[in-house]
């Protein structure tokens, strides 16, 4: 039950945050509001599919935890991809090749009002509400304010600076920076959020509208009421864990 435990915790680890249902403030884990936060800012962008490096701070005089990504946004939602961990997790190599294990997909869908959290290991997914408002309407618009801070390179792209001021429906908000690039379709290129700082870096981005499979959950999968319960209910039936 340890391992299966432990497998659990790696799970909310990579998955950041499960709306307002639950915050779990795990070294190495994306913040509650990030995945929200980001897709406020690409949005109303052009649709692009590609890859995003994801740097957490561990505070001062610690390498940041690096997290990489496959990216997709078309039509105002989002798929987040977790792919691979570099430096800085603070978790042993056994429990982050669980993690790896584990693959999780994140795909919000706001013009739904849904949160999909994907487990292919597990052949299974959540299902969680958007934003507060209930159904499945799409959800109510963002107010954002942007403040102009010049221009600024990041590596060889000539870009805009900004500080967005971002307000949404719930009332959460988010403190971002973002540099826009002035050679790619005006794509941000680097965004920074909230304090202590979330960097995202794209990379190998192809500006052209992923499938729209990728936005939708596969058939087949079952779906989890619950978190915890089922999760471990049903790693410990496939035996996803092994014990020492």
């Amino acid at each position: 039950m340890k391992h299966l435990l432990k497998l659990t915790v790696g799970i909310m680890i990579v998955a950041g945050h499960f709306a307002a249902q639950a915050q779990f403030g795990a070294p190495g884990g994306l913040p509650q509001g990030f995945h929200h936060a980001l897709l406020d800012v690409l949005a109303d962008g052009p649709s692009f599919y590609g890859k995003a490096q994801i740097q957490l701070s561990n505070g001062p005089g610690k390498d940041p935890s690096i997290l990489s990504c496959k990216i997709a946004i078309s039509s105002g939602n989002m798929r987040l991809e977790v792919d691979s961990f570099g430096a800085g997790l603070n978790l042993s190599p056994t429990e982050v090749a669980r993690i790896k294990q584990m693959h999780l997909i994140s795909i919000l869908r706001p013009d739904k009002n849904r949160t999909y959290m994907v487990f292919p290991a597990l052949t299974s997914f959540l299902e969680l509400a958007y934003c507060n408002s209930t159904g499945t309407n799409a959800a109510p618009a963002l107010k954002i304010s942007k403040n102009p801070l010049g221009k600024e390179s990041v590596g060889d792209q000539a870009c805009d600076k900004s500080q967005w001021k971002v307000t949404e429906s719930s009332g959460e908000y988010h403190d971002i920076t973002v540099w826009t690039s002035m050679n790619v379709s005006n794509l941000p290129i680097q965004i920074k959020v909230g304090a202590p700082p979330v960097w995202v870096i794209f990379q190998n981005l192809h500006l052209e509208a992923p499938a729209s499979s990728l936005f939708e959950v596969p058939a087949g999968y079952i779906k989890y009421e619950g978190i915890q319960e089922n999760i471990l209910r049903d790693a410990e039936k496939r035996q996803i864990t092994n014990s020492p």
